[in-house]
């Protein structure tokens, strides 16, 4: 009791410090309520009771002052987080080719990237910092959708070939060589993909009809893929992130509007949760269903944009952007330690490490 809140609905909110009964105890403790549950956070740095909080700030960004520690202070200390991923990306060696429209596996120190516009499938395997031409896949292809742990486990799914024509083919990666293994039920490109080598997900993308937009979804048991319920908005060029039972759906188009919806996957439905701060086509995701960072992209008509956005589980925030602005690149890994790659336009082989942390607190000078 006696502590301060933050936050601008009944559905998200932060309990800061106050103290602790039965025996009154000065507490550090932060918990973040997301409409149904208190979960636990980062401490402030300083136990305090009796201070205030700005009445603007919400569960993502606020600020509590002054109270008393033992005694009055003057004190202040800023909330940024609740998941709001507070780091920067860093240019590393580029890949050996330049791509875009490519599956992408894997995280910082283990990563696969195969197809793209070009023939015959080129595949690269990156190390965590040189990039390394490998065997490629048997079925050319661009708007593919990849998984895989890193960079000797691998799925390329689905996809376009030449001029347009698209796929339902599947192929598994083993550390040397592609196969080809049972397809999916709806070929398309243009689809989202999470998951691993032997347990996937797609959904959403772009089938052979007019205009073809749609909200199919898919699960990969390692051996079949299976229908399963379709996303509440059929879009294609959309990001993801997560596992085949856990999983995040957002932006994208059909093809116009352009969207920020996001959408949660538990393993049976998908259903609507709190947008993007830009709505944005051809972006790219990492990280886990309550976990995440959207970047790259286009916004109308075809504008490039470097935004990366940090889900927290509850709220997408802005945070630093690329050093280069692109869209359909190549991504891996986590909330907090991510790879982009590839891109256009212009035709780009650069690539990006993100590298973030979570749940930041701050003490402000006060002086």
């Amino acid at each position: 009791n006696i502590g301060s809140s933050i936050g601008a609905s009944n559905t998200s909110a932060l309990a800061v410090g106050g103290n602790e009964s039965p025996t009154p105890t000065l507490s550090a403790k932060t918990e973040l309520y997301n409409g149904s549950t208190w979960s636990e956070q980062d401490d402030i740095n300083t136990a305090t009771q009796f201070y205030s909080a700005s009445t603007a700030g919400n569960a993502t960004l606020g600020i509590v002052f002054g109270g008393e520690t033992g005694s009055n202070t003057a004190a202040a200390e800023e909330w940024t987080g609740a998941g709001a991923a507070v780091g920067a990306w860093t240019t590393v060696n580029s890949m050996n080719a330049a791509k875009s429209q490519f599956g992408m596996n894997g995280t910082t120190t283990s990563a696969l990237a195969y197809g793209g516009p070009a023939s015959p499938g080129p595949t690269e395997s990156y190390n965590g910092t040189n990039w390394t031409e490998v065997n490629d896949l048997n079925t050319a292809r661009y708007t593919n959708a990849g998984m895989g742990a890193d960079n000797t486990s691998a799925l390329s799914v689905g996809g376009e070939s030449p001029p347009g024509a698209r796929q339902a083919v599947t192929e598994s990666w083993n550390g040397t060589n592609w196969t080809e293994v049972n397809d999916l039920n709806t070929a398309r490109g243009q689809l989202g993909g999470v998951g691993i080598q032997t347990a996937g997900l797609v959904f959403g993308g772009q089938d052979s009809s007019s205009p073809g937009i749609i909200g199919n979804t898919e699960t990969w048991n390692g051996t079949n893929w299976t229908e399963v319920n379709n996303l509440n908005s059929a879009r294609s060029r959309l990001g993801g992130s997560g596992l085949y039972t856990a999983a995040l759906a957002f932006g994208g188009g059909n093809p116009t509007p352009v969207m920020a919806n996001t959408e949660t996957w538990n393993g049976t439905n998908w259903s609507e949760i709190n947008d993007l701060n830009t709505a944005r086509f051809m972006l790219r995701g990492a990280g886990t269903q309550t976990s995440a960072i959207a970047f790259a992209g286009f916004v109308p008509p075809s504008t490039k944009i470097a935004n990366t956005e940090d889900w927290n589980g509850v709220s997408w925030q802005e945070t630093s952007d690329l050093n280069t602005a692109r869209g359909r690149v190549g991504p891996a890994g986590t909330a907090t330690a991510a790879l982009a790659a590839g891109g256009t336009p212009p035709l780009s082989a650069a690539t990006e490490e993100w590298s973030g942390t979570s749940n930041l607190t701050k003490t402000v000078d006060t002086d």
